[in-house]
Formats: structure tokens, sequence, C-alpha cells
């Protein structure tokens, strides 16, 4: 008879870690957790000793013993080597061929606040506009354009829903705060069937669960807006929360330009 064993995998902050390899010491058995750092795998009554693996974290065993299905939440923390000098050299452009995915463009938040916009605010959608093929035809608006497409071919996704208008104030600002996403994807060609309806592109886009360690905070103050995120445990290693808020001031220009 066989049982499952199922849970979720999340690093010291409690972020949901995707493709991490869950596997049997004799390696009979194994699988990948999903996009939501879960895993299930089904073994054999009895003994067994599971080991999770992830580049960049430390390997962690967990000895099991199955009478009946299972889950098993774990948390890996991330390792710190010292690694001896690194020589690159070129190979032939055939040779760089590690993945199938064409036109496809990952961006983290780290990244994005790198990259100067209007005004000093960052925006996940004007800096989408300065990557390559994509355009935009009103400078400081947050619509754009995609190797010819028009705006309403664009099919953008916050956690897997459809956002029909994602941006306001005329399209000077996007409705996504930075400070409260997780990674961005964008497809500009070969879209995955799964997205289907839009001719252009597709701009995915991933929030963060909440820390589900301890309560923490960030925020600014910039010329146009400011913001404010706040994340932190309801249950501690159980679940978590997170308020992201963003306030602009063009009502307060607005209205001061209206006084006689």
């Amino acid at each position: 008879m066989k049982f499952s064993v199922s849970g979720n995998v999340t690093d010291d902050e409690g972020e949901a870690l995707i493709g991490v390899n869950v596997y049997t010491s004799d390696k009979s058995a194994g699988t990948v957790t999903n996009e939501y750092g879960f895993y299930s795998i089904k073994l054999p009554e009895g003994k067994h000793t599971l080991i999770y693996s992830f580049i960049g974290y430390n390997q962690h065993e967990e000895r099991v013993d199955l009478n009946q299905n299972k889950k098993l939440n774990i948390r890996i923390s991330e390792e710190t080597k010292s690694i001896e000098e690194v020589v690159v050299s070129a190979k032939r452009p055939d040779g760089n061929v590690t993945d199938l995915s064409m036109s496809t463009i990952q961006l983290q938040p780290q990244t994005i606040k790198k990259i100067t916009v209007l005004m000093g605010e960052t925006d996940i959608i004007k800096s989408i506009q300065l990557l390559p093929g994509v355009q935009t035809s009103v400078e400081g608006s947050s619509g754009f354009y995609v190797r010819g497409g028009n705006a309403d071919q664009n099919l953008v996704l916050l956690d897997g829903a459809t956002v029909y208008n994602p941006s306001h104030l005329f399209g000077f600002f996007s409705v996504f705060n930075n400070d409260a996403v997780k990674g961005i994807q964008l497809y500009k060609g070969g879209i995955p069937s799964e997205y289907g309806g839009r001719l252009s592109s597709v701009l995915d886009v991933r929030m963060k669960e909440g820390n589900t360690q301890k309560f923490h905070g960030t925020g600014g103050i910039g010329i146009i807006s400011s913001r404010g995120t706040f994340e932190g445990p309801i249950l501690k290693n159980r679940s978590s929360f997170i308020i992201s808020a963003r306030r602009t001031y063009a009502d307060l220009f607005c209205h001061l330009l209206l006084i006689p």
C-alpha cells in the first residue's frame, strides 16, 4: 500500500521556493515543487528518508515512517560558499541553448529598482517599456506596445487573475506596487497555450505571500507619490498577511490649480 507525503517548501522568510528537488535517499521516487512551493510524492508503507535540495540552499533530510497520508512542511536555509576562481570562455552560439523558451524576459524587484524611470518613481510597466521590442506611444504613459501590437492585445495577469485595466490616472501610474511584487515574466512571443486570448504579449505578475517569520515593513516618499508595505505572520510558520498601498499627490496638485 502506498501513502502520500505532501507539503510546502519555503525559505527562512517564508517565501515559497519553486523547483525544489524532493526525492528518497535510494532515488526510487522523486518530484519537484510547483510555482506555489507545493509538492506531493507517493511512497510505500514503511520508513523512508526524504531529501530536499535546491541550488543555493542547504540540503535537508527528513525521516518519515509512513502508515497513513502525511503533510510535511519544510523550511530550508540559504547556503554560503566560498568558491574558487571561475574562468569564462566563449562557445559557439548553438552550444549555449539551454531553454526552448523564446522571447521571454524575467525581472525581479531588485532589478526593477535599479532602472531609472520618469520622476524617479519605480514602476513595473514603465520599466518594461525600456526592454527590447517594447514601446510606448506617449512619454509617462503606462501603456505598452510589443512588436507593433496594440495595448489592448496584451494580457496582464496578477497571480493568474486577469487585470483588465493595469493603470490609473489616465495611464500615468500602473496599479502594481513594486514593494509587494515577487517577480514578473514577460512573453513577447511563443506564448504558452495556457495564456490564450491575446495576440501581442503576456505580462505575468506574481505577488509576495507575506513573511511567515516576523513582521517587516518598507516604504518610501517620492516626488509624485508615496508608498508603504507591511507584512508579517498571522500564525507563525503557517499563515501570513501582506498590506501594500500607494498614494499619489495628483489630486492635491489639481486642487491647488483650481484655487482662484
